[in-house]
């Protein structure tokens, strides 16, 4: 993880940092503390077992290395966490081992020193206030005549162009209800990475007819589609093998973002509420 100047934590340069997994790295940096040493028996042991196989994490101050340390597994009562230090000047372990935890915090810390990319990721697709909005755009190819384009044209004044027929319009908008969805991509997440498919399964996914097709564009030019499919439901082993199993996921959808490279899990309680029929616009009788 990197700090830009903009005070922004990037993932190995590519990618927006967690705030949330960013914030409690840096709390647990801040807070912890050594509970006890290893016990003198068990030093040796211990240091080979951290220098070996344990999470190694380098702190530094621009260019400078100010801290490096071993991260081991937690403790038989799981209530801390093995570690020890490395001297900055040999970049060897140092000659004890300790205990350590945080003050008040019941549980070992060992998962909040990720070593997986995708879990230091920021998981928001679109974060964007209402006047940051130029367009959206909502496709639907399995029936084509429920897609429309939301054009922002100025305060209070917006179009909905239903996308099936020439240059027609709908009249009589709710100005109130526009408002409303606008505001609801100031933050929309995904859930997950979708891990549960094989590489093959995943190109499956992605050569899939889309149940929709979402485009946001805003008022710097930039565009952001993002396609969702149909999931396969969750195995349980103990699903009920009397009972009909649903043909996909009604909870989830796998989504893609422009390139589509990565298949993303999304919460349709999250991402419905963007897509609703064109109806939603009009005032209400």
């Amino acid at each position: 993880m990197e700090r830009k100047a903009s005070g922004i934590w990037m993932v190995n340069r590519k990618y927006i940092a967690s705030k949330d997994v960013m914030e409690t790295l840096l709390y647990t940096i801040k807070k912890i503390d050594i509970k006890e040493p290893v016990g003198n028996a068990a030093q040796d042991n211990m240091i080979k077992r951290l220098s070996g196989s344990a999470i190694k994490c380098e702190i530094y101050a621009g260019e400078e290395l100010i801290k490096s340390y071993y991260v081991g597994t937690e403790t038989p009562d799981q209530k801390g966490t093995y570690m020890i230090l490395i001297d900055l000047k040999t970049m060897k372990p140092s000659a004890k081992a300790y205990v350590t935890y945080i003050p008040g915090f019941e549980g070992y810390l060992t998962p909040r020193y990720l070593t997986q990319e995708k879990g230091w990721r920021d998981q928001t697709i679109f974060k964007l206030n209402p006047d940051q909005i130029q367009s959206v755009r909502l496709e639907a190819p399995y029936t084509p005549e429920l897609g429309y384009e939301l054009t922002v044209r100025g305060n209070n004044d917006y179009e909905v162009k239903l996308l099936n027929k020439k240059a027609a319009s709908l009249t009589n908008l709710d100005t109130l209800s526009v408002k409303q969805y606008l505001t609801y991509f100031r933050k929309l997440s995904f859930e997950t990475f979708e891990d549960q498919l094989s590489e093959t399964q995943l190109d499956s996914v992605r050569r899939s007819k889309p149940l929709n097709i979402l485009t946001v564009k805003d008022t710097q030019g930039k565009t952001t589609t993002v396609k969702f499919y149909q999931r396969a439901p969750t195995k349980h082993s103990d699903d009920d093998p009397n009972v009909k199993k649903a043909e996909f996921d009604t909870d989830r959808m796998d989504a893609t973002i422009d390139d589509g490279k990565e298949v993303l899990v999304v919460q349709y309680y999250v991402f419905g509420k963007v897509m609703p029929p064109s109806e939603y616009f009009l005032k209400k009788k």
